[in-house]
Formats: structure tokens, C-alpha cells, sequence
């Protein structure tokens, strides 16, 4: 039984198909994409973790199924279309205005960091232990950075799927996507390296609005 693929995903490659081949074509690329993405899924399952990255990391999953489906013939636009509509779960990134958040940036900040640091530890605990492995690990603001909130993400598993099946070339289009999802929520993203790269994390520092990067 197959796998069901995320939901913009899966909007996003009928959508992409439909326009570029026959129907008969289009369906069995897609009956491949979802046979390749439960063997994906099967491989490598994700913990139940935080439901933005759980969804992330499932998503990553589809993109490099449907890769593979298409023999590892298709464009990178192509491949950042469907991205972008997964992380939006079937939306379009670029026509969308921001999320205006209702917090005040001081309130937000206490709160993101009061649901991080229980997150961290909740899965520090976990990886510790050997039960978890497949999943991210946070660190809640280790530059003690005044604005904003910064949680370096550690042990990506798309990255360890990536190397793993050699599809390194593809996590550009991961990693820069990070910044267009900022963008929809009103937030400024500042990295300056990822685990993709070769760093031994991944840089997120979100910052609100024209917030001075202290």
C-alpha cells in the first residue's frame, strides 16, 4: 500500500503533469512517484516531532520521489515550484501577502523560546537514549542574540536522506526555500551556513520586521 504524498506536493506535480504530458503519461509518473515515495518513507521514517518539520521532512521526501520518477530529468525551476507549494501545503508562495503575527515581537520572542527550549530537551532526551534518530535537534539562541529568535537546526534528516541517495545537488533549492517561508510570515531569515554546505548546523535567525540584527 502506498504511502499518501503531502498534499501540496501532490497538487503541485498533478498540476506540473497535466500540463507537460498525456494523461496516461501523467498517471503513471504519478502512480511511480507515489510507489518510490512509500519506499522513501519505509527507509527512513521521521519521528512524530514538531508538525513544521515533520512536514518539511516528508515533503523533502516527495520532491526527490518525484526526482526519481522523472529518471533525474527535470528542471530545478520545476523541482522549487512543487517545494513551494508543499511548504504551503498547496499554496503559491509568491502571491501570498505576509502573515501579520498579533504578538507583540517581545511576547513572540518569550513564547517561541519557551516552546523551543521544551522541544529541545524533549528530543535531546530521545536521541540520548537511542530511541530517536531520524530528527532534527535544536539549539535555542546559543549566540544569545537580543532580537529575534535564532534555533540552529542540527542532525537534518533531509540532508542524511540526500547524501545517502546522492541527490546533494538538490538541497540549494531546500535550503533556499527556508527564506521565501520567512518571508510569508513577516520574518527576515539571516544564515550564514547550513549542514548542506558542509556546517555543523543549520542557521536560522528569524527577525521581526526592520529589527536590527543584535
Amino acid at each position: 500500500m502506498n504511502m499518501k504524498l503531502p498534499k501540496g506536493s501532490k497538487k503541485a506535480i498533478k498540476r506540473y503533469l497535466k500540463c507537460h504530458f498525456r494523461k496516461e503519461q501523467a498517471k503513471a509518473i504519478m502512480q511511480k512517484t507515489a510507489s518510490i515515495y512509500t519506499d522513501f518513507v519505509r527507509e527512513a521514517p521521521a519521528p512524530l516531532v514538531m508538525n513544521f518539520l515533520r512536514s518539511k521532512y516528508y515533503g523533502g521526501l516527495s520532491i526527490f520521489a518525484f526526482y526519481e520518477a522523472m529518471e533525474r530529468d527535470v528542471d530545478n525551476d520545476v523541482l522549487q515550484e512543487i517545494l513551494w507549494c508543499m511548504l504551503l501545503n498547496g499554496g503559491d508562495i509568491r502571491r501570498k501577502r505576509p502573515i501579520r503575527l498579533r504578538f507583540s515581537e517581545t511576547c513572540l520572542q518569550r513564547i517561541t523560546y519557551s516552546v523551543l527550549k521544551k522541544y529541545s530537551a524533549f528530543v535531546d532526551k530521545k536521541t540520548d537514549s537511542g530511541k530517536w534518530k531520524n530528527v532534527w535537534q535544536i539549539k535555542v539562541n546559543p549566540d544569545d542574540h537580543k532580537n529575534g529568535f535564532c534555533m540552529p537546526l542540527t542532525n537534518c534528516p533531509v540532508v542524511e536522506f540526500a547524501k545517502r541517495h546522492e541527490y546533494e545537488h538538490l538541497m540549494p533549492l531546500f535550503c533556499g526555500s527556508d527564506f521565501k517561508v520567512a518571508e510569508k510570515y513577516g520574518l527576515r531569515l539571516i544564515r550564514t551556513h547550513t549542514e548542506a554546505e558542509g556546517a555543523k548546523d543549520c542557521d536560522f535567525w528569524y527577525l521581526f520586521g526592520n529589527e536590527k540584527a543584535e
